[in-house]
């Protein structure tokens, strides 16, 4: 009835179908291989002793090979592969009978090639059924470890395999096939629903994140290029007043006005054109401190940069957005600070294991507002002692974003009326 050679080969085939290989395809065709061949060689040996039980034992024995093999073949959780062993031990015991009743009300007997003919069609129907069912949801959490799903499944799965064989309907007093059978197929279905639910809830969750991370690159993507406008007309506009202050100048010369002239000098302070200094050797990276000074000095606000490249394994582009961000954020701090004298000093230091990014600037004084205790509610008090305090977020996305990738860290701290921002990133 069941081919126990064509069982064998469908047992290896679902091991590695269903499971992700730890190793190259050979290598798991030939460990699944021998764990066939020596399979069928241990069955012949129990074939005289067992007569009829061979069947249940040699594919029992298959499964075990085939399972300590997949525990090395196999990135799966162990869980997952006990899962996949059960199953098979379940196909066989529900397939069984099942063929034998089958064949009882076929036209033809209940033995020869028909009869083994149409349990290889049974058993290999079966066989692609469990595989379209489990192959992408175990693909899917192939990574995941020991979790209470791969634990409930297992526990189902052994389930399933008491109701193929007759122990729950037995120790019910229920002998015949029928109750049998469908209480198998009930089991089934719902292991075969958990496990296709679980996997559909898990691909919306990964889309839903993907959308939302879609979404945060096109902002940030947005936010640049609002920010080089911004340095474009931070650029013209402080090319714009240097020309005037210098045709004021030369107003005061020709019609001879010393004194103008040197109030004039005297109220812009530094008449250097900050676009036109050298702050790197770096082009693009020069192009990010002038303009950046430029626009801090339209503010009134004194610029002090030391910037050094090094050797860094940092992209130019990202090396520009993290000194782009963090003057956009001090400038700002500084611009809306009461300070007499508004100074940003940035310093970068790169070191033999880490790139060093700090930024000092006038801060303005944070003002702790606290509500009274009569307007909250019984709920909001509770809140607050029970949930975490989150912390202030300085809107640096695409700054965190490359500080993750490089495994580095941000701190910020206060410093009397200013504030330092700092940023290390690992070499």
């Amino acid at each position: 009835m069941l081919c126990l050679p064509v069982v064998f080969l469908c047992n290896a085939f679902l091991f590695l179908a269903i499971l992700n290989g730890r190793f190259r395809m050979l290598t798991g065709l030939i460990v699944s291989g021998a764990a066939y061949v020596l399979s069928l060689v241990l069955n012949l040996f129990l074939s005289p002793a067992f007569n009829d039980t061979t069947g249940v034992i040699g594919n029992g024995i298959n499964v075990f090979l085939l399972l300590i093999a997949a525990v090395f073949l196999y990135t799966n959780s162990i869980t997952q592969k006990i899962f996949v062993a059960v199953l098979l031990i379940s196909n066989y015991s529900f397939l069984y009978p099942l063929t034998e009743q089958l064949l009882g009300v076929l036209p033809f007997a209940a033995s020869g090639f028909a009869a083994v003919l149409v349990g290889i069609l049974v058993y290999l129907f079966f066989s692609f059924l469990s595989l379209i069912t489990f192959v992408r949801p175990l693909h899917y959490f192939a990574n995941r470890g020991i979790s209470v799903l791969s634990i409930g499944l297992c526990c189902a799965q052994v389930l399933a395999l008491l109701a193929a064989n007759g122990t729950i309907t037995d120790f019910f007093g229920v002998k015949t096939y029928a109750p049998r059978f469908f209480l198998t197929v009930f089991v089934y279905l719902m292991i075969a629903f958990a496990v296709r639910a679980a996997y559909n809830a898990a691909k919306f969750k990964e889309h839903e994140c993907t959308v939302e991370h879609r979404d945060a690159l096109l902002h940030a993507e947005a936010n640049y290029f609002n920010a080089m406008v911004g340095n474009v007309t931070n650029a013209k506009t402080a090319r714009d007043h240097h020309s005037f202050i210098l045709h004021e100048i030369s107003d005061y010369a020709r019609r001879g006005d010393c004194e103008g002239v040197l109030n004039t000098i005297a109220d812009e302070g530094d008449l250097r054109d900050p676009l036109l200094v050298q702050y790197s050797e770096n082009p693009y990276i020069n192009a990010v401190v002038a303009a950046k000074a430029a626009y801090a000095k339209h503010c009134g606000i004194r610029l002090e940069s030391n910037v050094e490249l090094g050797a860094t394994r940092l992209k130019t582009i990202e090396f520009c957005v993290l000194l782009n961000d963090m003057l956009t954020h001090a400038i700002d701090c500084a611009e809306h600070s009461r300070a007499e004298e508004k100074l940003v000093r940035m310093t970068v230091l790169p070191g033999e294991d880490r790139i060093t990014f700090e930024a000092v600037y006038s801060a303005p004084v944070k003002a702790k507002k606290r509500a009274p205790l009569t307007s909250k509610s019984f709920n909001d008090i509770l809140a607050s002692l029970l949930e975490p305090k989150k912390e202030e977020q300085l809107g640096l996305e695409a700054v965190r974003g490359i500080i993750e990738r490089y495994s580095g860290a941000m701190n910020l701290s206060a410093a009397g009326s200013s504030e330092i921002l700092r940023i290390a990133i690992n070499n």
